[in-house]
C-alpha cells in the first residue's frame, strides 16, 4: 500500500531508465539533472548491480551522480517483461520524491518508462507511441501506410504460418530486440523456415519484403506534439553485401539531400498518426525505386551507436540537455547542422584482435571495449579544417573477431567531421587508410582429448599435472599479453599435459561472460579451475556457462575486490577492521587520523601484498598513495582499464594466519590453518608460512566457524579458499583480512600436503569436477616456509645452497636470484629471494629447520649496482 508524504517533504527527483552502460556514456543526462538539483534515480538491468554499486563509490565516475538504484528483471525477447519491476521501484520512490520527469535512455524499457510517466501525468511520447516503438509488428499495425508487406509469426505458430504469400528475397527480424540482432536476409522457402526456427519459441517474429534503396534514419525532437527539430541521417549497412543488416556508417545530416524532403514529411506524418507528444524519435527509413520512404523502425528513445556525438558534431550543440528539456516541459530548441559528421564502422577479417594502430594522425585510439566509457569527443568551429576526431576501439585485445552478424560484432569505428560533403570523403578515405586492425589467426579447435580448463598460467601447477593427467587433456587460458611477457606461447611443447594454451580474455572482470563466445566448450571437459588470482572471475563464469562446479559468478567477483568482500560480510557476524574506499591521499590521511593515527593502504584486487602499506602517524601518505596506486605485475596481469579500487583500514594488531578450505557446493570440508610471519616493517610482506598454526582448540574451532560464516555470506559453491585473518584482543577473536578464491600461494599448498600427507591440487580438482566433498585429514607431522631476502643491490654472489639442501628434514630450497640479478626492497611478495621448505615431527620443529636452511644461505650484493 502506497503511504505518500506530504509533498513539500520530498525533494524533487528525475528517473532515467535503460542500461547503466549506456546510461553513463552519455554523462551530459545525470550533469543536465545535477546541475538543477534533482535526485536523480536509475532503473536499470539487474545484470548491472554490481559494476553500478562499484562505480557509484568513483568520485570521477559518472555513476556519482545518480542518488538512488533500483534493478529490475527482463528479458527483450519477452514482451512486457521488464514492466512490473520499473513500475514496482517507481512506485516506491513516488513514496520519496516527487518525481518531475522521466526518460528511457535504452531500448528495452522504453515501454515501461511510458507507462510511468503516463501515470505521473509527465511529459512523454504517449502510450500509443511507447507500446509501438517496442514492437516492430505494432508498427506495422498502426503504420501500414508507411509499411513494408509483412507477415507476423507469433511463437506458438511457427510450424503452421501459412507463408505462401511471402516474396523473396525476404527479411526475417525479432520484434522486439535492438542493435540489428536477428536480423537476416532470406532467399528461398526452406531458409525461411529453417531460420524461424532458430528464434526462441516464445519470441514472436516479423517477415517482410526487402526494400531494396539507401537507408537513412529521421531524428526528430518533439514537443506537445510538434516537431522543434528533424534531420536525415544516411546509414551505410552490410545487407549490401551480406545477408545481415549491421550499420556501417552514419552521416549527419545527410549527403542525399535529394531524399530530404520525402523523408521529413513521412516522418511527420508517421509520428502524428503514432500521437508523438513529447521526447525524441529515432526512425530508420528505405527509400524505394520510386522515391517512396518505407519505414524500417521508429525508437523512441535517444539513437544508438555515435549519432549523439555526430549531431554535436555537426551543430556545436549537444543533444541531450534538449532531450531533458523536453522531459521536464521546459522550452527547447536546437540549431541547423552547420558542418557534416561522419562515424565509420571499420569491417574486418577473422582473427584474434592484437592492437589497432593509427598512422599519419595525432590520434590515439581509445580502447573503450564493451563496458568501457567513451572518451569526450568536442566540436570544432563551422569553418575548421576537416578533422579525424577520435578512434575508438569497441572490442578488447584477445578478442577473437568473425562475421559481423549484429552491432555487438563491429570491432572499431572512427569519427570525422567537415566544412562539406567533398572533404569528408576525401578524409575518410585518408583515415581508412591510416587505421589498421592487428589480427592474428584464430586459434585451431580445441582437441576433443581435453577435460581440464585452467584459467591462467602456473608452471607450479601444470608440473604436477603433468603426472597425474593424461597426455594432451588440459586447456590453458591466458591473456594474449600474458604469454608475450612471460615467452609461453610454446607451453604445449613443454608439458605433456597441455593440449594447447589458447590466448583469451582470462582476466576481463568487467565482462567475464564473453569468455563463453572465445572459448568453445571441450566436450569431454569436467573442470575449469582458477589458477591465478586476476583469473578467478573468468573461471567462475565459464564454469557457470557450461554448468560445471565452480565458485559462481558473484561470489568470485566478490573475493576478488577486497571493497566488495568488506560489503558482502556486512552484518554477516564475521568480524573485520574498520574501513572504506578511497580515491586519493586527503582521505587516506582522514581516515588514518580518526582511527588513532594508523591505518592500513591496499589496493582492492592485487596480490602477494603489491601496494599495501602500514602507515603510522608521521608517513607521508601522498607518497604512500603514489606507491600503493603504481605497483603492478606487468607479466601477470593483464590491462584492463576502469578496475583499480583502493581501500583503506583499520590497523589491527595480533598473530596471523590463514585458513584454507575445500568446500562441495557450499558445504566446507576440508580445512587447514597456516601460521604466518610477516617483514617488520611498513610493507607486511610474508616472511614464512607454518602447519598447522600451534592454536588452541577454541581459536581453531573459532576459525573454522568465521570462514564458514564467510563462505555463506558470499554464496561460494565449489572450490578452495585461501582466507587470511588477524587474531585480536586477549580472547584472540578472528578478524578478516582477505580471502581469495584459488589455490594459496608462498607455498602453503606445499606445507599441506606435507603435514597432512594430502594431494591438496587433487582435492580441488575432486570438488570442481562434481565428484564429492573432501573431509577432515590428520595432520601427520609439521611443515614450515621461511623466505629468503637480500639487501638490495646487485647480487655478486649466492653461496650455501647446497649445504642448505642437506641440512636436516629440509624438503625444498629454491633460490629466485643468482649473481648479475638486481634485487630491490621487500615491498611485495615478488621481492623476496628465495625459500626453504622443511618437515619435523611437530611445527616448531619444522619451523628451526627452515629458518636453519635460510640461514645457511647467503646473497652478497652491491648496493651501488641497483640501476
Amino acid at each position: 500500500m502506497d503511504t505518500l508524504q506530504p509533498a513539500g517533504a520530498r525533494p524533487d527527483a528525475f528517473v532515467l531508465t535503460g542500461s547503466f552502460l549506456v546510461v553513463c556514456r552519455a554523462p551530459l543526462y545525470l550533469s543536465e539533472l545535477a546541475r538543477r538539483g534533482l535526485k536523480v534515480l536509475l532503473v536499470t538491468p539487474s545484470v548491472w548491480r554490481e559494476e553500478a554499486l562499484r562505480a557509484r563509490q568513483d568520485p570521477g565516475h559518472p555513476a556519482s551522480a545518480i542518488d538512488d538504484l533500483a534493478f529490475v528483471d527482463g528479458d527483450v525477447t519477452l514482451e512486457n517483461s521488464y514492466l512490473p519491476g520499473v513500475v514496482s521501484a517507481v512506485r516506491r520512490w513516488r513514496d520519496a520524491y516527487t518525481v518531475v520527469g522521466a526518460y528511457a535512455v535504452g531500448e528495452t524499457q522504453v515501454e515501461p518508462t511510458g507507462v510511468v510517466t503516463d501515470a505521473l501525468g509527465l511529459p512523454t511520447p504517449g502510450l500509443r507511441a511507447t507500446r509501438a516503438c517496442r514492437s516492430k509488428y505494432l508498427q506495422r499495425w498502426y503504420l501500414p501506410e508507411f509499411s513494408p508487406r509483412s507477415l507476423t509469426v507469433p511463437g506458438g505458430e511457427r510450424d503452421t504460418a501459412d507463408l505462401s504469400a511471402v516474396r523473396y528475397p525476404a527479411v526475417v527480424k525479432p520484434a522486439g530486440r535492438h542493435s540489428s540482432s536477428g536480423v537476416e536476409t532470406v532467399g528461398t522457402a526452406g531458409e525461411l523456415r529453417q531460420r524461424l526456427g532458430a528464434y526462441p519459441a516464445h519470441e514472436t517474429v516479423l517477415v517482410e519484403e526487402k526494400v531494396i534503396g539507401q537507408e537513412y534514419s529521421v531524428e526528430s525532437l518533439v514537443q506537445h506534439g510538434r516537431i522543434l527539430f528533424a534531420s536525415a541521417t544516411r546509414k551505410d549497412t552490410t545487407d549490401s553485401h551480406a545477408r545481415t543488416f549491421v550499420e556501417l556508417s552514419h552521416t549527419v545530416p545527410s549527403d542525399r539531400p535529394e531524399h530530404d524532403r520525402a523523408l521529413l514529411d513521412a516522418n511527420a506524418r508517421m509520428l502524428e498518426q503514432l500521437g508523438f507528444r513529447d521526447g525524441i524519435a529515432h526512425a530508420e527509413w528505405r527509400v524505394d525505386a520510386t522515391d517512396r520512404p518505407v519505414l524500417m523502425e521508429v525508437a523512441a528513445r535517444t539513437p544508438g551507436d555515435g549519432l549523439c556525438v555526430l549531431y554535436e558534431l555537426a551543430t556545436g550543440a549537444p543533444l541531450e540537455p534538449e532531450i531533458m528539456r523536453i522531459a521536464l516541459g521546459e522550452p527547447a530548441s536546437y540549431p541547423a547542422p552547420a558542418r557534416v559528421a561522419r562515424q565509420v564502422y571499420l569491417e574486418h577479417g577473422a582473427g584474434v584482435l592484437r592492437d589497432v594502430t593509427v598512422d599519419g594522425f595525432d590520434v590515439t585510439p581509445a580502447w573503450v571495449g564493451e563496458g568501457g566509457l567513451w572518451p569526450r569527443i568536442a566540436p570544432g568551429a563551422p569553418q575548421d579544417a576537416p578533422a579525424l576526431r577520435a578512434v575508438l576501439v569497441h572490442r578488447d585485445r584477445g578478442t577473437v573477431l568473425g562475421e559481423l552478424r549484429s552491432s555487438e560484432d563491429r570491432a572499431l569505428s572512427f569519427f570525422i567531421d567537415a566544412p562539406t560533403v567533398a572533404e569528408l570523403d576525401a578524409l575518410e578515405a585518408r583515415v581508412r587508410g591510416a587505421v589498421t586492425l592487428h589480427l592474428t589467426p584464430v586459434p585451431p579447435p580445441v582437441p576433443d582429448t581435453v577435460t581440464h580448463v585452467l584459467v591462467g598460467y602456473s608452471p607450479v601447477m601444470l608440473g604436477k599435472l603433468d603426472g597425474r593427467l593424461p597426455a594432451g587433456s588440459v586447456l590453458v587460458l591466458e591473456e594474449p599479453a600474458v604469454i608475450a611477457a612471460r615467452g609461453i606461447a610454446g607451453l604445449a611443447d613443454e608439458h605433456p599435459s597441455v593440449a594447447a594454451l589458447l590466448p583469451a580474455p582470462s582476466q576481463d572482470e568487467r565482462n567475464p561472460e564473453r569468455i563463453g563466445s572465445t572459448v568453445p566448450r571441450p566436450p569431454r571437459v569436467r573442470a575449469v579451475v582458477p589458477v591465478v588470482e586476476y583469473g578467478v572471475v573468468v573461471a567462475a563464469a565459464l564454469a557457470e556457462e557450461w554448468g560445471l562446479p565452480g565458485a559462481g559468478p558473484k561470489a568470485a567477483r566478490v573475493l576478488r575486490d577486497k571493497g566488495l568482500l568488506r560489503e558482502a560480510l556486512a552484518g554477516s557476524g564475521v568480524d573485520q577492521p574498520a574501513w572504506a574506499l578511497v580515491a586519493g591521499p586527503e582521505e587516506v590521511a582522514a581516515f588514518r587520523d580518526a582511527h588513532g593515527g594508523e591505518a592500513v593502504l591496499k589496493p582492492a584486487g592485487r596480490q602477494a601484498s603489491l601496494g599495501v602499506q602500514l602507515l603510522g602517524p608521521g608517513d607521508d601518505v601522498t607518497a604512500a598513495w603514489r606507491h600503493t596506486t603504481t605497483a603492478d605485475e606487468p607479466t601477470l596481469r593483464a590491462q584492463y582499464p576502469g578496475t583499480a579500487r583502493y581501500l583503506v583500514e583499520q590497523r589491527l594488531y595480533g598473530p596471523e594466519v590463514s585458513v584454507e578450505a575445500v568446500v562441495h557446493d557450499g558445504v566446507v570440508g576440508f580445512t587447514n590453518i597456516t601460521a604466518k610471519s610477516v617483514l617488520d616493517s611498513r610493507y607486511p610482506v610474508e616472511t614464512g608460512h607454518a602447519v598447522p598454526a600451534p592454536l588452541d582448540a577454541a581459536t581453531a574451532d573459532a576459525l573454522r566457524d568465521a570462514l564458514t560464516g564467510l563462505a555463506a555470506a558470499v554464496g561460494f559453491g565449489s572450490g578452495v579458499l585461501h582466507s587470511e585473518w588477524i587474531l585480536v584482543g586477549d580472547d584472540r577473536r578472528p578478524h578478516l583480512v582477505e580471502c581469495a578464491g584459488r589455490l594459496p600461494g608462498g607455498g602453503i599448498t606445499v606445507l599441506i600436503d606435507l603435514a597432512h600427507d594430502t594431494d591438496i591440487l587433487r582435492d580441488l580438482l575432486c570438488v570442481l569436477e562434481g565428484r564429492g566433498p573432501v573431509g577432515p585429514l590428520p595432520v601427520r607431522r609439521g611443515a614450515a616456509v621461511r623466505f629468503l631476502t637480500a639487501e638490495p643491490g646487485r647480487v655478486e654472489s649466492v653461496t650455501g645452497a647446497e649445504e642448505a639442501r642437506a641440512a636436516e628434514g629440509v624438503h625444498e630450497l629454491h633460490l629466485t636470484v643468482a649473481p648479475g640479478a638486481v634485487v630491490r626492497a621487500t615491498t611485495s611478495s615478488w621481492e623476496r629471494a628465495g625459500f626453504a621448505v622443511a618437515t619435523g615431527p611437530d611445527v616448531s620443529a619444522a619451523v628451526r629447520r627452515a629458518e636453519h636452511a635460510v640461514s645457511l644461505v647467503s646473497v652478497r650484493t652491491d648496493p651501488q649496482g641497483q640501476q
